[in-house]
């Protein structure tokens, strides 16, 4: 049994056959007009990455499952993703050099609060280009920033976000500065340049 939330229509379905969850999603998102862009898929509370591998998606819906599907209108997104996903990679960089300072002046305790707010902040950011991407379309393995495509940046941010995960899980705290100054605001950096390289040439095609 599946308990179905696509915005705000709720019903029940009782899938025919063996079918695992990721297939049942798949169905739900083909009903979706054209006009609406996916913001976001939850299962079972938990959101649902298409770039990542999750076990759960793989289980039958013969047992009872929680699908949410949220959309928003695509052409607003088209209009405004790249200045809200540009707002929000600015607001994040000052706080990550501010981080890096305090783990350097040995403070930290407020370098690990702060950094919370910022891989907060870029969580807002990932979604905010994800949905971006969605709605105007974008292809990131054909698009270039200085000889690297968007998919690599993209991959790359994942990477560093780990590397900076397991480095403050270990409390190695002079490489995480090392790594938030000298990668993850490297990649920002790029990501800000590629953004305002899209905007301006959505802007001229306007």
């Amino acid at each position: 049994m599946i308990k179905l939330r696509l915005d705000d229509s709720i019903c029940e379905l009782e899938p025919s056959g063996n079918i695992k969850i990721e297939e049942a999603i798949n169905s739900a998102i083909s009903t979706i007009p054209p006009t609406r862009v996916i913001t976001r898929v939850n299962v079972n509370g938990a959101r649902y990455q298409w770039t990542e591998k999750n076990s759960i998606l793989q289980e039958s819906t013969k047992s009872s499952h929680d699908i949410e599907i949220l959309t928003a209108d695509k052409a607003i997104w088209s209009a405004t993703g790249y200045d809200i996903a540009l707002s929000s990679i600015e607001r994040v960089q000052r706080s990550i050099i501010r981080s890096a300072e305090l783990f350097r002046e040995l403070d930290n305790l407020n370098g690990n609060r702060l950094l919370v707010q910022c891989i907060e902040g870029l969580e807002r950011f990932i979604e905010a280009i994800t949905i971006t991407k969605r709605a105007v379309g974008l292809d990131f393995s054909k698009i270039n920033v200085d000889g690297i495509t968007l998919s690599q940046i993209e991959s790359n941010l994942q990477q560093i976000l780990n590397s900076v995960f397991n480095l403050q899980e270990k409390e190695d705290y002079q490489e995480l500065a090392d790594t938030i100054e000298y990668e993850l605001l490297t990649n920002l950096v790029t990501w800000t340049q590629a953004l305002k390289q899209l905007r301006t040439q959505q802007n001229s095609n306007t």
